[in-house]
């Protein structure tokens, strides 16, 4: 009895004054793959670095394993924060990996442990129930897309592939060499769950089955028509039956050509139109005037008249017959005015 109150009094001053926090309940803790983490630990007093470990849980030997930036899967990728805070021993993992979650524990010598669950969520691909068909022309672009049901998780790997109709196998995309140097780019700008394709300068020979593989055997698959005529972009989703990890759908690329003819024949109606409507008022316009005429040609006419009946008038008075006398008979000569 004496030596066991001998050896707790040794081990006494290694942890004195130090007291965790959070000690005996466990902590929950939830982050993407591709993100940091911070695991916390926290005394009360100073501790030596040698007085306290940090462990994970081996679930295929169910023992704790010490967790170090020297080897192992942490390699460079955790460190400890207690710069300006002796008591403070918390644990920064950053570049996340599905395999990084588990179960941590902060041991501290003589002061006890504080338990950590971490939870690292990794890309699912959406909509994996359904394929994508999409019909493109030669000479256009194509958007194959793949998504993470959450586009803030980033996934640890993933890659484009292309099936090989003589070998029947997928073959990896590259855009610096090959048929696809420089037509091929990701687009995931300002989402690191986008992991869309974008092809473009499109060929007959692009045509094929594609698939957006990630770790973990998740994939999704996409079937690429590319036919002969303008740039025209066109996309289906159906059931499929050979695949079971199919694709999402991608955005119809609209046509400007359409809008263009639209517009053209617009123009056209307008100025036909109004080609009508100036023939039309033409037409009147001449019509009263060829009416003008004959008015004024009338009233000509029976001014003609007039004057002619007025000097019928003027002069119709019965004068006394005057004889012509010639040799041989008298004729007489008069004016009869109807």
């Amino acid at each position: 009895m004496l030596l066991t109150f001998y050896l707790l009094f040794i081990g006494l001053p290694v942890s004195e004054g130090c007291t965790l926090e959070n000690r005996g309940r466990p902590l929950f803790i939830t982050a993407r793959t591709g993100e940091s983490v911070l695991l916390p630990c926290y005394c009360t007093d100073h501790v030596p670095p040698d007085a306290f470990l940090w462990v994970k849980e081996n679930t295929d030997s169910n023992e704790w394993e010490e967790v170090s930036s020297e080897s192992g899967q942490y390699r460079d990728r955790v460190q400890l924060v207690n710069g300006h805070s002796p008591g403070n021993l918390s644990l920064l993992i950053s570049h996340l990996t599905e395999e990084d979650g588990g179960n941590y524990r902060c041991e501290v010598k003589g002061s006890g442990y504080t338990d950590i669950r971490l939870t690292v969520e990794g890309c699912n691909l959406e909509k994996t129930d359904i394929t994508q068909y999409i019909t493109a022309r030669t000479g256009g672009s194509a958007l194959l897309s793949c998504y993470c049901t959450d586009l803030h998780t980033k996934p640890e790997t993933f890659t484009w592939k292309k099936l090989n109709t003589n070998t029947n196998m997928y073959e990896e995309i590259s855009g610096g060499k090959g048929q696809y140097r420089d037509r091929v780019q990701l687009v995931n700008g300002h989402s690191p769950g986008n992991l869309s394709l974008l092809m473009s300068h499109l060929t007959e020979e692009d045509g094929g089955f594609y698939l957006c593989e990630l770790k973990g055997n998740k994939r999704t698959y996409i079937k690429l028509t590319v036919e002969e005529g303008s740039t025209k972009t066109t996309t289906s989703t159906a059931i499929t039956a050979s695949f079971q990890t199919p694709v999402s759908t991608a955005s119809q690329t609209p046509s400007m050509h359409l809008s263009i003819v639209i517009l053209v024949v617009l123009l056209l109606g307008l100025l036909l139109l109004g080609g009508v409507v100036y023939w039309r008022y033409r037409g009147q316009r001449q019509g009263q005037m060829e009416s003008g005429e004959q008015k004024g040609m009338e009233r000509e006419q029976e001014t003609q008249d007039q004057v002619t009946y007025s000097t019928v008038v003027h002069n119709n008075r019965t004068s006394t017959p005057t004889a012509i006398h010639t040799e041989d008979m008298t004729e007489y000569a008069s004016i009869r005015v109807n």
